[in-house]
């Protein structure tokens, strides 16, 4: 384990009443409709506590910098004025010599009542408000990069923390009343972000900005005229510019939508939806996973298992019961999907009504405007792939029929991959998740990033947290001690805790109005199985490890960032770009070096054994085609509900029977019948609406990275120090594709992705 023993030297610590309640949220942070920065999902879509949340331990916090910031832009006002726009609210203070001098560098607080949480919503509404009033009341005389633009993207990054506390506790407060209070600030800060990519008065003084600014370029950086041509697209691509009735149409629509988003994935985090078994009906699930289910209170020979990852996954893995595993299949398959697959459907007729309003022919064609990729280059890609799979997923599910010796379901599909792999390859998942206890594999994990990127970390500890088990790390640079980030991880399940893994970036890096520095901090919301009596460690399986990585690669693009502006800290990239650093990450996991570095095994100490290895990597391909088929049936199914010409289209759109089509001709498996996933689809409600083909697009061009790696050696820090200074350092202030071609130091290909899934010979 890491322990904080020291601060890092040559760093401020943040000052009392120097803290900003502030939020790292893209909607707010981006002024986009786009929520896919609120949460970094994992590779690939899976399925579809009452304690008191009350951590008293008091910081002292105000809003200085807001203070400062609106009296430098409203000096015409009075200062009653400015008082009733500017509320300055201070939590109780405590001792703070008793918190870590580590900690005090981290602006952000979880103890929030539900009380304060409505209470600060309105507060931060409010100050934002009264930031863009004093931009809009400027004459133009007055109006400057430093006097409008400034204002703007410092207000972005107050905001982008404190949303982050009021709404980040509805993901994972173990106290009900504040995850609920959490949704309702999400939804009521959508609403406000919505009204203020409508003011057209703002909008005409950024407008105005921009137009002066082509006349002295030489005056500003690259960033500086990144941020102008940014904050701009986002008022032009929210309808600025349109007849007053068709930007309050926008503006209806869109207030519409965020609700239907929130409402859907709230239905999904709350649903209590359980299955009952025998210890008979689990038959080959792992002794210490059945253990770890409840016992129900109806039957006491009977367990309860959830729809969450760790309860259903190992499952559909093991269980020698077919009917246990097509009851679990048909339970997921149907997650929410009476209350959910309505909504979903409402969503996708107003995506395509607003792309309509604003001059777009698609949904699809409005979103990917700002992504890598097109739209026709899109389904190129997802069907060319497609057309590349088929046979082999053809030929392995001819394997699996052989296996089985009967028609193969949805409910086979991993239980017959996972003997497959036991009986050609002598794989023991079981066996390979004895070196994999949760602790060592995440120390493993930071040994690679402290070789390969020249880190360093240290855990902090007696410091504030939402949750009893939450851990939280400081990052420094191994060679100079600068602090970096932090980060925390969230490693088990708990009742009302979002139930996949993601990675949730709570505050960005910039610099302040008065040059201060702030530092980067993310989350790793994980779901890994609990210790178990037997053992007392979490056990990992192979794939929760990759999993593990993928996560982390995105916390490293959020603390290593170094940018300017928060807008373009860390995980702030085009979509289909945002994946290339986590899916690089994964690698790690699939080459000897880094297996004998995260693995030790929980009883013995010694790492995976060289001969485990070599079939671990043999392995890694059986049943890759029909895995990837699967990845392209969920990008297909996105990008078809939302490439639908007209409005009318849309409105006939019937998810159910799109899902199960596409299911049977891509995945070459049926969904089970009367189901539709469409219910129980995260991704395409919460801001991967005609992006999920981004995880596949991403993944190959992430191999590329990985390729330079391979020939240099993977923990090369030569190699490491360049990813880390031409990608992760800049975040979003740079092109995606210009990064990736600049470290690869040529045009991105195929090949290596090609090669490493066995579709190209050498």
């Amino acid at each position: 384990m890491f322990r904080a023993t020291k601060t890092c030297s040559g760093s401020q610590i943040l000052k009392k009443n120097q803290k900003i309640l502030s939020r790292h949220h893209s909607r707010a942070l981006t002024r986009s409709s786009s929520s896919f920065q609120k949460r970094i999902h994992p590779q690939h879509y899976w399925g579809a506590s009452t304690t008191q949340f009350n951590l008293s331990f008091g910081r002292s916090i105000d809003h200085h910098c807001y203070s400062d910031l609106v009296t430098s832009l409203s000096s015409r006002q009075s200062q009653q004025q400015q008082q009733r726009n500017i509320s300055t609210f201070v939590f109780k203070e405590e001792d703070d010599e008793e918190m870590s001098e580590l900690y005090k560098r981290n602006d952000l607080v979880f103890n929030l009542t539900a009380e304060q949480i409505e209470k600060e919503t309105t507060a931060l509404i409010e100050k934002s408000k009264a930031v863009h009033d004093a931009v809009a009341n400027l004459p133009e005389s007055e109006r400057t990069f430093e006097s409008v633009i400034l204002p703007i993207a410092y207000d972005e990054a107050y905001c982008s923390i404190q949303e982050n506390n009021l709404t980040f506790p509805s993901y994972v407060s173990p106290n009900k009343e504040v995850r609920d209070a959490g949704s309702n600030a999400e939804e009521r800060l959508s609403e406000f972000t919505i009204e203020v990519l409508m003011r057209e008065d703002v909008y005409r003084a950024v407008k105005y900005v921009h137009e002066k600014m082509q006349k002295e370029l030489d005056k500003y950086d690259e960033e500086d005229k990144r941020l102008v041509k940014r904050i701009l697209r986002d008022y032009e691509r929210n309808g600025l510019g349109l007849p007053e009735e068709k930007r309050s149409k926008v503006k209806e629509l869109k207030n519409t939508l965020s609700k239907l988003c929130i409402q859907f994935t709230k239905n999904i985090a709350e649903d209590k939806t359980v299955l009952t078994f025998t210890k008979e009906e689990l038959s080959g699930v792992p002794e210490d996973v059945i253990n770890n289910y409840k016992t129900s209170e109806e039957d006491p020979n009977k367990r309860v298992v959830t729809l969450k990852y760790p309860d259903a996954m190992p499952i559909m893995k093991y269980c020698k019961v077919e009917e246990t595993r097509r009851k679990l299949e048909i339970a997921r398959a149907s997650q929410c999907q009476e209350i959910n697959v309505p909504l979903f459907e409402q969503a996708v007729k107003i995506r395509q009504q607003i792309a309509e309003l604003m001059g777009y022919k698609t949904h699809a064609d409005y979103v990917l405007e700002v992504n890598m990729a097109t739209p026709d280059e899109v389904l190129t890609f997802l069907n060319n792939l497609k057309e590349k799979l088929i046979p082999g997923g053809k030929q392995e599910l001819q394997t699996l029929k052989e296996m089985k010796g009967s028609e193969v379901y949805s409910w086979d599909y991993l239980y017959l991959l996972t003997k497959l792999k036991e009986e050609k390859y002598n794989v023991d998942d079981n066996l390979i998740k004895e070196y994999f206890p949760l602790d060592v594999t995440l120390n493993g994990l930071l040994s690679i990033a402290q070789e390969t990127f020249s880190l360093r970390f240290e855990e902090v500890k007696d410091t504030p947290v939402w949750y009893e088990d939450v851990k939280l790390y400081a990052v420094f640079d191994k060679e100079t001690d600068a602090f970096l980030g932090q980060w925390y991880i969230d490693s088990f399940p708990r009742e009302g805790k979002y139930s996949h893994f993601a990675a949730f970036p709570l505050s960005p890096h910039f610099y302040d109005e008065h040059k201060k520095e702030h530092y980067p901090v993310s989350a790793m919301v994980c779901n890994f199985t609990k210790p178990s009596a037997e053992t007392g460690v979490s056990l990992l399986k192979h794939d929760e490890v990759i999993t593990l990585l993928h996560e982390f690669g995105h916390l490293c693009h959020g603390f290593l960032s170094r940018t300017k502006y928060a807008r373009f800290s860390g995980t702030r990239v085009e979509r289909d770009f945002v994946e290339m650093p986590s899916q690089f990450w994964e690698n790690f996991g699939w080459e000897k070096e880094g297996l004998k570095k995260l693995s030790s095994h929980y009883k013995t100490k010694e790492p995976l054994p060289d001969d485990l290895i070599e079939k671990m990597i043999a392995a890694k391909n059986v049943g890759v085609a029909l895995f990837n088929l699967r990845q392209l049936f969920f990008g297909i199914f996105d990008m078809t509900c939302h490439t639908l010409s007209t409005s009318e289209e849309a409105e006939k759109l019937n998810s159910g029977e799109l899902w199960r089509k596409l299911r049977r001709e891509v995945t070459l498996l049926d969904a089970p019948e009367g189901t539709n996933g469409a219910g129980s689809f995260g991704h395409l409600m919460g801001g991967y609406d005609s992006g999920y083909y981004g995880y596949l697009y991403s993944e190959v061009f992430s191999t590329d990275m990985f390729s330079v790696f391979k020939k240099t050696g993977i923990f090369n820090p030569e190699t490491g120090k360049k990813l880390r200074r031409v990608v992760l350092e800049r975040g979003g202030s740079k092109d995606g594709g210009d990064m990736l071609r600049e470290f690869l130091g040529r045009e991105p290909s195929q090949d290596a992705f090609l090669e490493d899934i066995g579709l190209l010979k050498r």
